[in-house]
């Protein structure tokens, strides 16, 4: 469960935005994009099921890529 302090701003007595501390923001992102990966991954694995698989390693070398190294995280 995501938890955050946050204000909500009305327009004409209706409730129009929310405002939430920039970390916070930029947590919620990160999440909700992880969680679409997480979808997208799952997703592909049950239209390839059962299919013949490649590596990863494979494809780098049929592509004449060279690993890299990882990107840090912000």
């Amino acid at each position: 469960m995501f938890k955050t302090k946050y204000d909500v701003l009305t327009r004409n007595g209706k409730e129009q935005f929310v405002v939430v501390p920039r970390k916070d923001f930029e947590a919620l992102m990160e999440r909700l994009e992880d969680e679409n990966d997480h979808r997208l991954i799952e997703r592909s694995k049950k239209q390839n099921a059962g299919k013949r698989l490649i590596s990863h390693e494979r494809v780098m070398r049929e592509f004449g890529l060279t690993p890299r190294e990882p990107r840090r995280r912000r």
